[in-house]
C-alpha cells in the first residue's frame, strides 16, 4: 500500500513535528483510500500536528493521547469514511523503528480506529530527526505489513527509499541519473495514454529506461499513415494491429519490466485504472482525454505531463504554423485549464452526437475541427525525448530539484524552445487551494 502526500503537505507536518528534540511529537494523518487495480493507495488530504492540550503523557521516550481530542481531530475520517494514521517522532534516533511501547498502543488503538471506519486501512508512522520514516497498516488479524510514503511536487520521490543493487543492463544509464535515480525508476508505474506518433516514442524510451510497469491504453488500430510514426509498426499490422499491441510487443522483448496493454480508448471508468499509477503521460489529441486526465493529476495526486505538437497547413500545403509543447501538471502547478490548453467550444463539439455534428458542419456553426493534421515522426520524437526528460527531472532530480520547468514551448521551423511560466490560480476550480 502506498500514502501519497504534496510534498509541501509533508514538509510542513514534519517541520512542526521535529520542531522540540527534548520530547516526543505525534500528529494525524487523513486520507482517502483509492482502491485501484494495482491495489489500495491513501491519498492524503489532511496532516495535523497535534496541539499541546492532546497530549496526557509527553517525554523523551513516550507519550499518551488524550481520547477525546483524538476522537475529535479524526471526525473529518470518520464522516467521510477515510484512513487514519498516527505520525510520531523518535528524538535522537538515526533510523525510524516501531518500539515495544509503538507496537503496544497501536494493539490498542487500531482495532478501535476499524472498529469505527471499517471501510478504509489504517496504520501508524514513526520519523525520526533525519527526515526518514516508516509506515505500516493494520490487517483484520492486527497484523501489519509496511506502506510505502510517496512525496509528490517538484520532485516524485518515496521517503526512506533503499535503492537495490544495480543491473548491469543500466550501467552507463546510473552514471548519469545516480543510482537511486535509477533504482526509483525501477519501482514506477507509468501511464501512456494515447500511442501513436508521439506516446509510441514515449513507451519505448521507458521501455529502455527500465521503468518498471507501463499502462499502456489506446483503443486505435494500426492505419497506413501511421506507419511513418509508430515505431515498430509495420505494413503487416494495417487494419489488424491495435497500437498499444504494436509498442507492448516491442516493450516486452525488452524484458525489462511488465507491460498492461488495455486496447480501449480512455472513458471516466479507466479512472481507477490511471489512479493506480504514479506518472501519466498524455499523447492524446482530443480535449475530451485531456480533461479528464487534467482532473485525475489533482484528484489523486497523480503527476501528468501533456505533450503535443500542432501544425497548420494552408492550401498549397506549404507549414503556415508549427508548435509543439511539454506541460508539467499536477499537485503545485498550474493545471491544463490555467495554462490555456483546454477549450470550452472544442469539448462541447466532441460531445456532441454524430448527428448534432452534421447539423452544425452543415450549418457552418464548426470549420476546421475534423480535418487531419499533418504529423512528422521527427518532430514527434523531440517533443516525446522532451517529455520524458521531464518524468526523468522529476523522479531522479539529475538537474536538482530547483524552479523545474512547467511548460516548454517549440518552434520547430526556428529551431527554439522556451520555458514558460504562469503563476498560479488559487481560484482554479482545479488546481487552485
Amino acid at each position: 500500500m502506498k500514502l501519497r502526500i504534496e510534498e509541501t503537505c509533508w514538509g510542513n507536518l514534519c517541520r512542526q513535528l521535529l520542531d522540540r528534540d527534548d520530547v516526543e511529537s505525534a500528529g494525524l494523518i487523513i486520507g482517502e483510500p483509492v482502491r485501484t487495480p494495482d491495489g489500495t493507495h491513501v491519498v492524503v488530504r489532511q496532516a495535523i500536528a497535534l496541539p499541546e492540550e492532546a497530549y496526557l503523557i509527553r517525554r523523551a521516550d513516550q507519550i499518551s493521547l488524550d481520547p477525546i481530542a483524538l476522537n475529535r481531530l479524526t471526525r473529518l475520517a470518520r464522516d467521510r469514511r477515510w484512513s487514519v494514521f498516527t505520525i510520531h517522532t523518535h528524538p535522537g534516533a538515526e533510523e525510524p523503528w516501531f518500539s515495544a511501547a509503538d507496537n503496544e498502543g497501536d494493539a490498542r488503538l487500531m482495532p478501535s480506529m476499524r472498529c469505527q471506519i471499517p471501510e478504509a486501512p489504517h496504520g501508524s508512522i514513526v520519523l525520526v530527526p533525519s527526515g526518514r520514516a516508516i509506515a505500516r497498516t493494520f490487517k483484520e488479524d492486527n497484523t501489519n505489513e509496511e506502506a510505502a510514503i510517496q512525496l509528490i511536487g517538484r520532485t516524485l520521490s518515496l521517503v526512506s527509499f533503499t535503492p537495490d543493487s544495480s543491473e548491469p543492463w543500466f550501467a552507463r544509464q546510473s552514471l548519469a541519473l545516480g543510482a537511486r535515480g535509477q533504482a526509483q525508476l525501477r519501482t514506477l508505474r507509468v501511464g501512456v495514454v494515447g500511442l501513436g506518433g508521439i506516446g509510441s516514442l514515449v513507451a519505448l524510451q521507458l521501455a529502455h529506461l527500465g521503468v518498471g510497469e507501463l499502462v499502456l491504453l489506446d483503443g486505435d488500430v494500426v492505419d497506413a499513415s501511421n506507419i511513418s510514426r509508430i515505431v515498430g509498426a509495420t505494413k503487416d499490422d494495417v487494419g489488424r494491429t491495435n497500437k498499444v499491441d504494436v509498442v507492448g510487443r516491442y516493450a516486452e522483448s525488452l524484458g525489462l519490466g511488465r507491460v498492461e496493454r488495455h486496447p480501449q480508448f480512455i472513458e471516466p471508468a479507466h479512472e481507477l485504472l490511471l489512479a493506480s499509477c504514479d506518472v501519466i503521460i498524455s499523447c492524446v489529441d482530443r480535449q475530451t482525454p485531456r480533461a479528464l486526465l487534467n482532473r485525475i493529476a489533482y484528484r489523486y495526486l497523480v503527476p501528468v505531463i501533456d505533450l503535443g505538437t500542432a501544425f497548420r497547413v494552408d492550401e498549397g500545403g506549404t507549414i503556415v504554423g508549427d508548435a509543439g509543447r511539454v506541460v508539467v501538471t499536477g499537485p503545485g502547478r498550474p493545471c491544463l485549464a490555467c495554462w490555456g490548453h483546454l477549450d470550452a467550444q472544442a469539448l462541447r463539439i466532441e460531445a456532441l452526437s454524430s448527428e448534432e455534428r452534421e447539423d452544425e458542419l452543415r450549418l457552418g456553426y464548426i470549420e476546421g475541427a475534423f480535418e487531419t493534421q499533418p504529423s512528422v515522426i521527427a518532430f514527434n520524437t523531440i517533443v516525446a525525448g522532451a517529455g520524458v526528460v521531464e518524468l526523468l527531472r522529476m523522479v531522479t532530480a539529475f538537474a536538482g530539484a530547483e524552479a523545474p520547468p512547467l511548460r516548454l514551448a517549440f518552434s520547430f521551423s526556428e529551431g527554439t524552445v522556451r520555458r514558460n511560466m504562469i503563476a498560479r490560480n488559487d481560484q482554479c476550480a482545479i488546481c487552485g487551494t
